[in-house]
């Protein structure tokens, strides 16, 4: 994975192609292929190549991946799977880390939100980035 070009941009820096957030559970039902959710995210994934979206994903996505994937499949199948994952990555500002600690500590508006995903909200919202290939339900329903 070549994360040498991967985004440290500032807040009012935007994607201006279509583009969507891959979320580390979308990642990790692309490649397990006993992931109950593994047929729809291919399909998904190539609907959403094919649409000419780029896609993207955060270094603690990734992380978060990888270690699912460690779990599920074993060192020796995760460590592959990082090597081919040629994803751009995008770095998480600590302005953006910041936002998401509060937003947990609040927990006004997502009473049950997890660090992770609060964090992703402000990297998609200092992207304007509105799209996202995700699995996770609880994440999607932050959303709205």
């Amino acid at each position: 994975m070549d994360t040498s070009h991967a985004d440290r941009s500032r807040d009012s820096d935007r994607v201006n192609v279509p583009a969507a957030f891959v979320d580390a559970s979308a990642l990790v039902a692309l490649a397990d292929r006993d992931d109950r959710s593994h047929d729809a995210a291919v399909q998904a994934y190539r609907e959403l190549r094919d649409g000419g979206f780029r896609l993207f994903t955060t270094e603690l996505a990734l992380a978060a991946a990888h270690e699912l994937l460690t779990v599920a499949l074993g060192h020796d199948l995760s460590r592959s799977w990082l090597a081919r994952c040629h994803l751009p990555v995008y770095g998480i500002t600590p302005a953006e880390l910041d936002q998401g600690r509060a937003m947990v500590r609040e927990a006004t508006a997502f009473p049950t939100i997890d660090l992770a995903d609060a964090v992703h909200l402000a990297v998609l919202d200092r992207l304007g980035v509105t799209d996202v290939f995700a699995v996770d339900r609880r994440f999607l329903a932050l959303l709205g």
